[in-house]
């Protein structure tokens, strides 16, 4: 039963997410960029995104990480001043860009 199906269902690009933004063909005038994964990739593809020409006003974030109660009194989700799950959990990378652990 240990079959190899991985081209069975799907036929689309397979790999690291950086590697698949250098070839993309965007108008940075246009475009907006969302970032939701594990937040060791963050910084890696906001760098491919800025390299694309894209600034941080335009690149949104979800922060979605250690949210417990999701109402912002168990203080497990703060970043600085921020509460991930009221006051979030997408964010502005221009918003959160220098707040110390947000990416």
């Amino acid at each position: 039963m240990d079959e190899d199906i991985s081209d069975a269902c799907y036929g689309g690009n397979v790999g690291l997410i950086t590697a698949l933004i250098p070839p993309l063909d965007i108008d940075p005038e246009r475009t907006l960029a969302a970032i939701v994964g594990p937040p060791v990739m963050y910084r890696f593809v906001i760098e491919e995104l800025e390299k694309k020409g894209l600034g941080e006003e335009q690149i949104i974030v979800s922060l979605e990480r250690q949210m417990r109660c999701g109402v912002g009194k168990c203080g497990h989700c703060t970043i600085e001043h921020l509460y991930c799950c009221s006051d979030g959990p997408v964010f502005w990378l221009k918003d959160v860009r220098a707040l110390r652990g947000a990416l």
